[in-house]
């Protein structure tokens, strides 16, 4: 006999290139909706304009180099209400954002931050990269330095912001931050680390599988196009 279809259903809408302010009021308003059991569980994927988020416990930005040098270099930066510590978004970088309500789901938050990982950790290993966890800090990491990131905030079990996985990011940008805030971390990327270039557009793709799979749920493409 067939398997029962999953009762976890997420609409996967792909945004392109955006600005991180854009996103972030579709998240808050995507959020609320769901808050009031209205809309649907949504999976989020863009690609951000250059800018350094700053998590809600660490307001004051950990970087290599001065704040105005930085602002010269394009980057933005912006507070969130996420946890984590400070977080690189630019083009080559996927960012995947989850707006679900996890109760309904039956997933607490540290299982879907673990899932949110293991996402990450299957998706590099369709282009044969091994990545794993680190004991100091949330996200994944592969030799050493780190690849993917990991930052929420949940409202009445409603999850908001998510991963970020380096695809073949401007390193440069990166370098001038302390990842996670720790002065001696180094991070890479999916391209580099698999030794041959690899589009945000296939790795969004394997994301969304390796989602799926992690979180046991079904996804569904949106309908009407992409924006908010």
């Amino acid at each position: 006999m067939p398997s029962a279809p999953s009762r976890r259903r997420v609409v996967v809408r792909d945004l392109g290139l955006t600005d991180y302010d854009e996103v972030h009021a579709l998240q808050r308003r995507l959020q609320a909706e769901r808050v009031r059991g209205e809309g649907a569980d949504t999976l989020l994927l863009t690609e951000h304009r250059p800018v350094f988020t700053l998590g809600r416990n660490r307001p004051e930005p950990s970087l290599r180099a001065p704040v105005e040098q930085v602002r010269a270099r394009g980057i933005a930066l912006a507070r969130t209400e996420r946890g984590g510590d400070i977080t690189y978004h630019g083009p080559g970088q996927l960012v995947a954002y989850g707006i679900i309500d996890l109760r309904a789901w039956g997933v607490g938050v540290v299982d879907y931050v673990a899932a949110l990982e293991e996402t990450m950790i299957g998706a590099l290993a369709e282009w044969g990269v091994e990545g794993g966890r680190h004991e100091c800090a949330r996200g994944v990491w592969t030799g050493g330095r780190k690849i993917g990131s990991v930052g929420l905030h949940v409202r009445r079990f409603v999850s908001m912001h998510g991963a970020a996985l380096n695809v073949a990011p401007d390193m440069g940008h990166i370098a001038l931050m302390n990842p996670c805030g720790l002065a001696d971390a180094e991070m890479t990327s999916l391209s580099a680390e698999a030794g041959r270039p690899v589009t945000v557009a296939q790795a969004a793709e394997a994301f969304t599988r390796q989602f799926a799979r992690a979180l046991d749920c079904e996804t569904v493409p949106a309908t009407g196009g992409a924006g908010g």
